[in-house]
Protein backbone atom coordinates (compact mmCIF):
# COMPACT_ATOMS: atom_id res chain seq x y z
CA UNK A 1 0.00 0.00 0.00
CA UNK A 2 1.51 3.63 -0.70
CA UNK A 3 0.01 6.78 0.75
CA UNK A 4 0.51 10.35 -0.44
CA UNK A 5 -0.84 13.56 1.23
CA UNK A 6 -2.03 16.56 -0.38
CA UNK A 7 -0.01 19.47 -0.38
CA UNK A 8 -0.56 22.90 0.26
CA UNK A 9 -0.96 23.75 -3.34
CA UNK A 10 -3.78 20.86 -3.72
CA UNK A 11 -1.60 18.63 -5.65
CA UNK A 12 -1.62 14.89 -4.99
CA UNK A 13 2.03 13.14 -5.80
CA UNK A 14 1.41 9.43 -7.17
CA UNK A 15 3.99 6.89 -6.43
CA UNK A 16 6.49 5.82 -8.94
CA UNK A 17 6.06 2.58 -8.93
CA UNK A 18 2.20 3.08 -9.65
CA UNK A 19 3.04 4.93 -12.60
CA UNK A 20 5.35 2.44 -13.65
CA UNK A 21 2.77 -0.42 -13.33
CA UNK A 22 0.32 1.89 -15.45
CA UNK A 23 2.77 2.94 -17.85
CA UNK A 24 2.32 6.58 -17.49
CA UNK A 25 4.39 9.24 -18.73
CA UNK A 26 4.43 12.69 -18.53
CA UNK A 27 1.38 14.03 -20.59
CA UNK A 28 -0.90 10.87 -19.19
CA UNK A 29 -4.42 11.53 -18.40
CA UNK A 30 -5.64 11.12 -15.53
CA UNK A 31 -9.21 10.49 -14.78
CA UNK A 32 -11.20 11.05 -11.64
CA UNK A 33 -14.58 9.50 -10.45
CA UNK A 34 -16.54 9.68 -6.92
CA UNK A 35 -18.54 6.28 -6.72
CA UNK A 36 -21.93 5.91 -5.22
CA UNK A 37 -20.49 4.83 -1.69
CA UNK A 38 -17.80 7.48 -2.00
CA UNK A 39 -14.58 6.03 -2.73
CA UNK A 40 -12.34 7.16 -5.12
CA UNK A 41 -11.55 5.43 -8.36
CA UNK A 42 -8.62 7.43 -10.79
CA UNK A 43 -7.82 5.84 -13.87
CA UNK A 44 -4.75 6.34 -16.02
CA UNK A 45 -5.87 6.84 -20.28
CA UNK A 46 -2.87 5.13 -21.38
CA UNK A 47 -4.35 2.96 -24.05
CA UNK A 48 -5.29 3.99 -27.48
CA UNK A 49 -7.75 2.86 -29.60
CA UNK A 50 -4.78 2.19 -32.01
CA UNK A 51 -3.77 0.25 -29.31
CA UNK A 52 -6.71 -1.96 -29.14
CA UNK A 53 -7.03 -2.54 -33.21
CA UNK A 54 -6.36 -6.28 -33.70
CA UNK A 55 -7.06 -7.45 -30.28
CA UNK A 56 -10.40 -9.08 -31.12
CA UNK A 57 -10.22 -12.42 -33.59
CA UNK A 58 -13.17 -13.14 -35.88
CA UNK A 59 -14.88 -16.59 -34.56
CA UNK A 60 -14.01 -19.34 -37.44
CA UNK A 61 -12.23 -16.23 -39.24
CA UNK A 62 -15.32 -14.92 -40.53
CA UNK A 63 -15.65 -11.51 -40.65
CA UNK A 64 -18.63 -8.81 -41.30
CA UNK A 65 -18.47 -5.64 -43.10
CA UNK A 66 -19.97 -2.48 -41.63
CA UNK A 67 -22.51 -2.79 -44.36
CA UNK A 68 -23.70 -6.24 -43.06
CA UNK A 69 -24.36 -4.90 -39.31
CA UNK A 70 -26.38 -2.05 -40.47
CA UNK A 71 -30.06 -3.48 -39.28
CA UNK A 72 -32.05 -0.06 -40.90
CA UNK A 73 -30.15 -0.56 -44.50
Amino acid sequence: MHETFLSEQGTLQVPVEILKELGAKPGTPFRWFIRGDGSLYVRAKTKTLDDLMGMLKPRNGKTVSIEDMNPFR
